[in-house]
């Protein structure tokens, strides 16, 4: 405990000292920032804050927004002080808009790393002679831009992690290199923004929240979720269902016949099993669908009913309505409604015997792609649904 406390303190340390000089460093390096387009800045200034608030979480534990980039775009057009105000105003507004403590160790790393980040880049262009913002200074801007991101990790996450998480320093290098693509192709659209703000004005700066901050958005907005407690157990069941078609692979049409042997199935769970009664249900209802909803409590190993079906000769939909119909009643309204881990352990346990292994596997996949936190153990599966990689899903997830 103590060692804890010591590493604290002296990331508390280091980061207060960094910030601290902040101040000489801005007066004695940092050429004159300009204030003549107050437009220009309040609209960076907004975007900064929509960034803040949309920020996409990466598997290696930071997160990743428009913030870096636009910081970048200020720097190179108005100077270091509303670079600076870009990068900290956001702070402030978060933190009164989710009532957060804002002067804590997180918040004082951050100013430490925006401040130095700032300071680096804008030594470089000042170095470079770069005095106007002209396709001529694009490799300088990328660059700078390159340079405020290692800065910003190297004062940052390269400080706070070893010290105040505990994590080794070896995990530094894969955490940088894990976001450096998006890292890089932010700067490149900054780099280029920056310089359509000569001939476009502020309207180069729609450009840049038409392809940077406005899809970053879209994306936090449609992986909003609702716990699975909320809903009722057919819903649950058909969500989860979909959500192991993706992942398994079953196309479009397959999805759609998926769906009508949940609703079947769902309708009969009480003669599940029961011979007796399939054979009634499919002569009542000789379809594909109505025949598969029938064998929905077969088991893995042959122990189930109504056939004793064994292994794969179950119809797949069926397989998969088994895991999605045990799955919602572990989570949903009206069970014991346990988080995602729990109720993936209770379907591991019963995988090879009850359930097939690959859905259940499946399961782990679905749940991998979604925004489970402590506070959310249990959201319904959404992520799947979205057109984007798997990689991404997951960086969403932040899993």
């Amino acid at each position: 405990m103590s060692q804890s406390v010591s590493r604290t303190r002296l990331q508390l340390a280091i980061h207060g000292a960094a910030a601290a000089a902040l101040v000489p460093a801005l007066v004695w390096l940092a050429p004159e920032s300009k204030w003549d387009r107050p437009g220009l800045l309040a609209v960076l200034l907004i975007l900064a804050v929509i960034a803040d608030f949309n920020e996409v979480p990466l598997k290696n534990g930071l997160h990743f927004d428009a913030g870096m980039p636009l910081a970048l775009i200020t720097l190179a057009i108005l100077g270091p002080l509303p670079a600076l105000l870009v990068d900290l105003v956001p702070i402030a507004v978060g933190g009164a808009i989710r009532r957060e403590k804002i002067i804590r160790e997180g918040n004082l790393a951050n100013v430490a790393a925006y401040g130095w980040e700032t300071i680096a880049a804008t030594c470089l262009l000042a170095a470079a002679g770069v005095a106007g913002i002209g396709v001529d200074a694009l490799p300088w801007l990328l660059l700078a831009g390159f340079v405020m991101y290692w800065v910003n990790g190297l004062v940052g996450p390269g400080i706070y992690v070893p010290l105040y998480v505990g994590a080794p320093v070896s995990v530094l290098p894969r955490l940088y290199i894990d976001s450096l693509p998006a890292g890089l192709l932010m700067i490149t659209l900054a780099a280029i923004t920056a310089i359509l703000v000569g001939p476009l004005g502020i309207a180069a700066l729609a450009i840049f929240a038409l392809i940077a901050v406005v899809p970053q958005s879209a994306l936090m907005y449609a992986s909003l979720t609702r716990p699975v407690a909320r809903l009722d157990p057919l819903t649950a069941t058909r969500k989860y269902s979909q959500a192991l078609a993706m992942h398994l692979g079953l196309d479009r049409h397959e999805r759609r016949h998926l769906a009508r042997v949940t609703q079947i199935a769902f309708e009969r769970r009480a003669d599940a099993g029961d011979p007796i009664a399939y054979a009634r249900q499919t002569i009542r209802d000789p379809s594909r669908a109505s025949w598969e909803a029938g064998h929905v409590a077969e088991w893995w190993n042959g122990g189930g009913g109504p056939a004793g079906l064994r292994g794969p000769v179950t119809p797949v939909t069926s397989r998969i309505v088994a895991v999605a119909d045990t799955w919602s009643a572990l989570t949903a309204k009206g069970g014991p409604q346990l988080s995602h881990a729990e109720a993936l352990l209770e379907l591991e346990n019963a995988a090879g015997t009850r359930f097939d292994p690959r859905v259940v596997q499946a399961a782990h996949a679905v749940v991998a792609e979604e925004r489970v936190s402590d506070a959310e153990p249990a959201p319904e599966p959404r992520l799947h649904t979205l057109r984007l990689p798997a990689q991404l899903r997951r960086a969403m997830a932040g899993g």
